[in-house]
């Protein structure tokens, strides 16, 4: 049932971000024995088709696939934004509760264990390292609550949501880092 809601997160993606990056062809999804999920564009295969993954492999279209981090470094471009997509996922179709206990969640976790940046130092990018790149509580879910902060930190969600519109469109079809999307946050909001 939650592989469903897929037409209903795309259009509140494209109506909070921009236009799903790849209306002119499709999206879908290919089942496999995986633990969890990758996206490829315009196909995420998965493990399952339960509500979070699905949410998370679809934002992927825009933050990875659209828009992709410039270097391992910023990992957190692709994995914090998809991750942020599965809260407002959450917010908008299953409510605000569903929301509120979606990025809880989140921040608890980010701050489970002390230290650790979103940022990774490229002296940590090794093969050996990779479970550093693909954190997830550093790269998935104190990514979501960063940019969960700077909404709030905002205080208009017309605004916020036009930082993620002007950063999709100024960086589509390329790669950003994490010091770009600042830039984009500072030049939209003033």
């Amino acid at each position: 049932e939650d592989i469903d809601v897929t037409a209903e997160m795309i259009e509140l993606f494209s109506d909070l971000y921009i236009l799903y990056p790849f209306h002119e062809e499709k999206y879908g999804h290919c089942l496999t024995q995986l633990g969890g999920g990758m996206e490829h564009q315009t196909m995420s295969t998965m493990g399952g088709f339960w509500f979070g993954l699905v949410a998370h492999e679809l934002g992927h279209m825009w933050f990875g696939d659209n828009v992709t981090c410039a270097t391992w470094s910023d990992i957190w471009i692709n994995e914090g934004f998809a991750t942020y997509s599965n809260y407002l996922a959450e917010e908008y179709i299953h409510g605000w509760e569903a929301g509120k206990g979606f990025i809880t969640g989140a921040q608890d976790y980010a701050m489970s264990e002390p230290g650790g940046s979103i940022y990774i130092p490229e002296s940590q990018i090794t093969q050996e390292n990779q479970w550093r790149i693909f954190n997830g509580r550093l790269s998935y879910n104190k990514g979501a609550a960063i940019i969960h902060m700077l909404r709030h930190e905002i205080q208009d969600d017309d605004l916020f949501y036009e930082v993620m519109n002007t950063f999709q469109i100024q960086y589509k079809d390329s790669t950003a880092t994490g010091e770009d999307y600042r830039a984009v946050a500072e030049e939209v909001t003033g």
